[in-house]
């Protein structure tokens, strides 16, 4: 019986502070450590471009391309400030988070050179 409680207040909290994005939305996507350089960002900036309302799953797009699979509302950070409208992204292919960091690393990924 108390478990249930403390789900129900977990649940609650997580609703609370996990708003809902909307396409438009710019989000940061966290890098795995393995999939960047020593001098890449940790987070890629994307946009929302589309949300599954029935499971509540979002697609992203940055500005090498569409990447793949559908993301959760906690594997993100919605940002507060419009830094890329849905123009400056690219919506044409499907890439992996791994293609997109390359893309955009100014070091060319993980194969960083001195």
């Amino acid at each position: 019986m108390q478990y249930y409680y403390l789900r129900q207040r977990m649940v609650k909290r997580s609703r609370v502070d996990l708003i809902t994005g909307v396409p438009g939305d710019n989000v940061a996507v966290p890098i795995p450590a393995v999939d960047r350089g020593r001098g890449d960002h940790r987070n890629i900036l994307g946009v929302i471009v589309n949300r599954d309302v029935d499971t509540d799953q979002y697609n992203i797009s940055v500005k090498a391309d569409v990447l793949k699979g559908q993301y959760s509302r906690n594997q993100f950070d919605l940002c507060p400030q419009r830094l890329l409208t849905e123009a400056d992204v690219s919506q044409g292919n499907v890439t992996s988070l791994r293609s997109a960091v390359i893309a955009e690393s100014s070091s060319g990924g993980q194969g960083f050179t001195k």
